[in-house]
């Protein structure tokens, strides 16, 4: 093995005897080499790098940097801002990854109360709630509240993501469109209350009588609460009675979320949202902010505008036919989301985590940091292999266990996200899909292109719970077809396209209205769009099948996620669930929940397990086989998993059965604490995903910018490294941004040299521009790395009349400068033929006549050679 050194003893001579005993020990350690190298693989476990991972809550980020730096914990899931950070970059225990994964915004509750309570919601006037874009200062809320660590934001599409850059010029527009206007928003909301009957007496606004409270529900856990109190600031000097309600996650989750918005509880909430993942395109994006019931009951009651709602469908469902019309439909949403403004954006944060420096560098998502299923995958003790890591994070248990309308927050995903294993998830530097469990190969048609088919394809009936052939004369837009790492669910059992044909069958029961299962709460963007646009599939072999779909997209990775069928648990569990929810028992949403009267369903913790062990009990004893799947599981096969199941609750104590590299160990809610252990039968080996280790974003710099003049050709020259060498898979896009803030021009860099690039503004470009200080914001995007670089300087554009008096007065300095030299040149020379006329002078007493003329002859030659090299200095200057 090329890492072992072999040392021999000192001396220049070895005696016979030495030799002999020196060949035996080489023979004896080429035995022990061939021996140990079974062992040395073995040192790549199946399964995760770590034995166990105890995840625990800590409110506190100070405590929890202070545990970091002590060893107490490996890992901290909450960004760090201001001194918590400060003493992390100086400690030698700690390190830190970048990521962008967190952003603020204000949830306004749309619906007019009047009717409910008597009390009147200015916010149900859509012109008020899109003032409020004009009264809320972001740039101070990211200056004094964030502390600089982090940027405004204005519009559903964060400022780091591809499809901000891809519109770059006019997201500008629309930021400078909504900018901080606080005279401008109050006239909005004064006129808007005027018209709807309301006064305004002795500085407060009045209703029929009654002055008009605003409830601002605001988080306590964070800056939330300081934002909270800036915004309901904002508001009293406006007029309003403000109730300030302050509360944490738990509360939120069932005033804001689960509660009824009619009843007027709240009218304003200071919303957090975490991205887990980079995203290449942000298609569910304004659906789901502003229309979809999976982000709050509000939507159960307000229905945005029917244009907002067809064109958010649209692109959700991939209804473009091109690129360019997707971006068109991404502008236009962008304008009709800032109309609407059910959600009013404030900033996009900064957030940078910590981990022990003990471990090597996880892998981390450029958006989502540690929050990517991929960085506690790849988590290392550098000086060995297995051991346990504390991960801390702010909250814990906020919401239910489930696969179908459970794991609603950040704390349950980054744990869920280690039990189960997805199909296809996105890159944490691209944002497009890559295989986990679920290799893919995509055809597709195009836009509007169909390919057929085939006759004997299944579709889901959920009105009989069978699968039916399609028949003949059916078309889809794409094909993909999956080719599974199958391996075993935790319980032991292997993994089978039962499974597969058991998680599809759910999606279609869930979105059916007359299925005792349906749930719109539980009704995620993407399901809705898999059950709409689903065609048929076939079963090409134990591990592999084909799914049609009526979807198309610019990017075949998403047409892949988009028909992702890879199951989260076996069909089992989801009997187990399916029938407590029949009967009521439980509910699958939290909404369904508070309908019912009964617990959310949760397969790892608290009242639900009880409920399932007797659905346990039950089935088990029957050897239920559920209709959807009959075809496809055998009796025996039936009984295999049912036992199985069986024993995991004996020796568990609850049903979160998985298949990812993690199993659900112990939940004890009471201790604010989790455990899992590695899954050891995992079908991949520890380093699966280490080529994910480090991200190749690239450095670009902007060279001295050049004063440009209207009418005149300029160049703006750039560079992109990485790791200090020239990097050329990169995208760099350059704006000049007016003084007024909107980018007047726009134009792609072209690649000139190995890691150069050049902007060339033609006469007709500058010829646009007036006279000012500009902005010079440079995008780059990587190929290997999807966060765009941002890099600004400044540019001065001058008049033409200012720039032929500076090159004037250059030109008369330079002139100067060389005419000096002239003259001093003339005057050494001078000098210098004074002193030899002298000395031939002294020569020609000593010398003879022929000899002194010679003499002479060479020194009127070097005058005459001295005397045309000033006079070709002086030609330049004369120009």
């Amino acid at each position: 093995m090329s890492h072992l050194k072999y040392r021999y003893p000192s001396g220049d001579i070895m005696s016979s005897r030495y030799l002999a005993l020196t060949l035996v020990i080489a023979i004896l350690l080429a035995s022990v080499i061939y021996l140990t190298v079974p062992i040395s693989a073995e040192e790549v476990p199946y399964g995760p790098w770590l034995d166990e991972v105890v995840f625990m809550e800590e409110r506190s980020t100070a405590k929890a940097v202070e545990m970091l730096d002590k060893g107490d914990i490996q890992m901290y899931l909450w960004y760090l801002t201001g001194e918590n950070l400060e003493k992390a970059l100086k400690s030698p225990n700690i390190e830190v990854v970048p990521s962008y994964a967190g952003m603020f915004d204000l949830f306004v509750n749309p619906i007019d109360t009047r009717n409910y309570t008597g009390e009147f919601n200015p916010f149900c006037i859509r012109e008020v709630r899109e003032a409020l874009n004009y009264i809320i200062d972001r740039e101070y809320i990211v200056r004094e509240i964030l502390k600089g660590r982090g940027v405004p934001m204005v519009t559903v599409f964060r400022p780091n993501t591809p499809d901000y850059v891809r519109n770059i010029e006019f997201m500008k527009a629309m930021e400078s469109k909504y900018k901080y206007d606080f005279d401008k928003g109050k006239a909005i909301i004064f006129d808007a209350l005027y018209k709807a009957g309301c006064e305004f007496k002795e500085g407060k606004w009045y209703y029929k009588g009654k002055p008009i409270k605003i409830r601002i529900f605001i988080r306590i856990e964070d800056e939330r609460k300081l934002i909270g109190e800036y915004v309901a600031s904002v508001l009293e000097k406006l007029g309003f009675e403000v109730e300030r309600i302050y509360g944490p996650a738990m509360k939120a989750w069932e005033v804001v979320y689960g509660g009824d918005p009619r009843k007027g509880q709240w009218h304003l909430y200071t919303e957090g949202w975490s991205f887990t993942a980079i995203t290449a395109y942000d298609d569910d994006l304004p659906y789901y902010m502003y229309c979809s019931e999976w982000t709050g009951t509000v939507f159960e009651y307000y229905k945005p505008s029917p244009v907002l709602v067809d064109l958010a469908t649209k692109l959700l469902n991939a209804k473009y036919k091109s690129m360019e019309e997707r971006n068109e439909w991404v502008r236009k949403l962008t304008e009709l989301c800032l109309k609407d403004s059910t959600r009013v954006w404030l900033a996009l944060q900064e957030t940078p985590f910590p981990y022990s420096a003990k471990l090597r560098a996880p892998a981390y998502d450029l958006i989502g940091g540690f929050y990517t299923i991929f960085s506690i995958r790849t988590a290392k003790y550098k000086e060995k292999v297995g051991g346990s890591i504390k991960v801390a994070q702010r909250r814990m248990f906020v919401s239910a266990f489930n696969p179908v309308g459970g794991i609603k927050w950040i704390y349950e995903s980054v744990i869920w996200v280690q039990v189960v294993d997805p199909g296809v998830y996105p890159h944490p530097h691209t944002g497009e899909y890559i295989p986990v469990r679920a290799k893919f190969t995509v055809e597709t048609a195009g836009p509007e292109g169909k390919l057929p088919v085939p006759p004997d394809a299944l579709k889901f009936d959920p009105a009989t719970k069978k699968w039916v052939k399609v028949g003949p004369g059916v078309n889809a837009t794409s094909k993909v077809t999956f080719e599974y790492v199958m391996g075993k669910w935790h319980h032991g059992q292997p993994i089978t396209i039962a499974d597969v044909m058991m998680a599809i069958a759910e999606a279609f029961r869930i979105t059916y209205e007359k299925d005792p299962l349906y749930d719109p709460a539980s009704i995620t963007p993407a399901m809705q769009t898999f059950v709409k646009t689903f065609k048929g599939l076939r079963i090409l072999g134990p591990n592999k099948i084909e799914i049609y779909l009526d979807y198309w997209h610019v990017d075949d990775t998403y047409i892949a996620y988009m028909a992702d069928v890879w199951p989260s648990v076996p069909w089992e569990v989801y009997t187990l669930m399916n029938k407590a929810v029949e009967d009521r028992k439980l509910a699958f949403s939290d909404s369904r929940a508070g309908d019912w009267g009964v617990e959310w369903l949760d397969l790892w913790k608290g009242p639900s397990i009880p409920i399932l062990k007797e659905y346990l009990d039950k089935l088990k004893a029957e050897n239920y086989i559920p209709e959807e799947i009959k075809e496809w599981v055998k009796p025996e096969e039936a009984k295999a998993r049912w036992e199985a199941l069986a024993k995991w609750y004996e020796k568990y104590g609850h049903f979160l059965v998985s298949n990812g590299p993690f199993i659900a160990y112990k939940a004890d809610p009471a201790a604010k604490m989790a455990v899992l252990k590695a899954f050891r039968e995992y079908p991949f080996k520890a380093d699966y995903w280490d080529w994910l280790l480090k991200p190749r974003v690239p450095e670009v710099k902007v060279a001295k910018m050049p004063d440009i003049v209207p009418g005149m050709e300029a160049r703006i020259e750039l560079t992109s490294t990485f790791e200090g060498k020239p990097y050329d898979k990169v995208k760099i896009k350059v704006s000049l941004v007016g003084p007024a803030g909107v980018a007047v021009l726009t134009k792609d860099a072209k690649r000139v040299g190995p890691g150069k690039f050049e902007v060339l503004l033609t006469p007709e470009d500058t010829g646009k521009l007036t006279p000012g200080v500009y902005t010079v914001e440079v995008i780059a995007v990587g190929e290997e790395a999807a966060l765009p670089k941002i890099v600004s300087t400044s540019a001065k554009v001058i008049p033409q009349i200012m720039y032929f008096e500076t090159r004037v007065k250059e030109l008369e300095t330079r002139l100067g400068g060389e005419i000096e030299d002239i003259r001093g040149s003339i005057s050494k020379l001078e000098d210098t033929i004074s002193d030899l006329s002298a000395s031939i002078s002294g020569i020609s007493a000593q010398l003879s006549t022929a000899m002194s003329l010679a003499i002479v002859a060479i020194v009127l030659s070097i005058i005459a050679i001295a005397l045309a090299v000033v006079l070709a200095r002086r030609k330049p200057a004369s120009k």
